[in-house]
């Protein structure tokens, strides 16, 4: 029995949330092989609500960067950033003009006037709405276990600096970057699964296609990244599929003999 590990976001699906049909029937198919595949997503858990990823009977889902665990609908495992250091980043935040999501196990939290002038926080507020609070005037109802903060045109390298001790940054070009809490990552919550399962890293997958995937790559057996991945991804893959809509998770499957 292998363990199987799947980002969303350009692995599962597209930029449209269109899942091919060929990855379906891969998944259904390890599953028939008796094998158990998971999740394992930068989003946070309020932000995976697709009945469609869910219909694919995921054993577990593994959330925001590793920052939260669930296997078979029980919750192992939720790192929520401590008061004074939200209250401290999200000041930085302010200071240095960079937009941001606070991104929660149950809500996400932005300005909505800010976020809205960028085309990512456009889409958050039009796909989230029910789930999105507000960050000013309501900071006893913060709850969070990472942040993604817009950084075109700012001085983010200084952010960084200042807040190494606390975070892992996960940098996406010159657009976007993941605060994610120190001693959490993809790779830290596959290994927790892991020491659960008693399963030997050998036989451990993973499929990733971008910068938030480097730890799980690293860290797996085997480390397989999408054709349509960035550059920095595929440096760190032991395999490298056909794009999504190529039948890249599929074909990956039949060349590992999963199915």
């Amino acid at each position: 029995m292998a363990l199987i590990f799947f980002d969303i976001d350009g692995t599962l699906w597209d930029r449209e949330n269109v899942i091919p049909d060929s990855t379906k029937t891969a998944l259904h198919m390890l599953k028939a092989n008796g094998h158990q595949i998971f999740l394992c997503s930068g989003r946070t858990r309020v932000f995976i609500q697709s009945e469609e990823l869910f219909s694919l009977n995921f054993d577990g889902v593994l959330s925001g960067c590793g920052t939260h665990i669930e296997y078979h609908g029980e919750e192992l495992l939720y790192k929520k950033i401590d008061d004074e250091l939200l209250a401290r980043s999200v000041q930085m935040f302010y200071d240095y003009k960079m937009p941001m999501v606070m991104e929660g196990r149950d809500q996400l939290f932005m300005d909505a006037d800010i976020i809205s002038n960028d085309a990512y926080g456009r889409f958050l507020l039009e796909v989230m709405g029910a789930y999105i609070q507000p960050i000013r005037n309501n900071q006893a109802g913060w709850e969070a276990s990472k942040f993604s903060i817009l950084i075109g045109g700012t001085k983010y390298s200084e952010v960084i600096e200042a807040l190494k001790d606390d975070y892992e940054f996960l940098v996406h070009g010159d657009i976007v970057m993941e605060a994610v809490p120190k001693g959490y990552s993809k790779a830290t919550a596959i290994a927790c699964i892991c020491d659960i399962l008693n399963a030997d890293r050998s036989e451990t997958y993973a499929f990733g296609d971008s910068a938030n995937d480097l730890d799980m790559l690293d860290f797996v057996g085997t480390g397989i990244v999408m054709g349509n991945g960035t550059d920095v991804a595929k440096a760190h893959a032991d395999y490298v599929t056909d794009d999504i809509h190529a039948d890249g998770i599929y074909n990956a499957c039949r060349h590992f003999s999963l199915i």
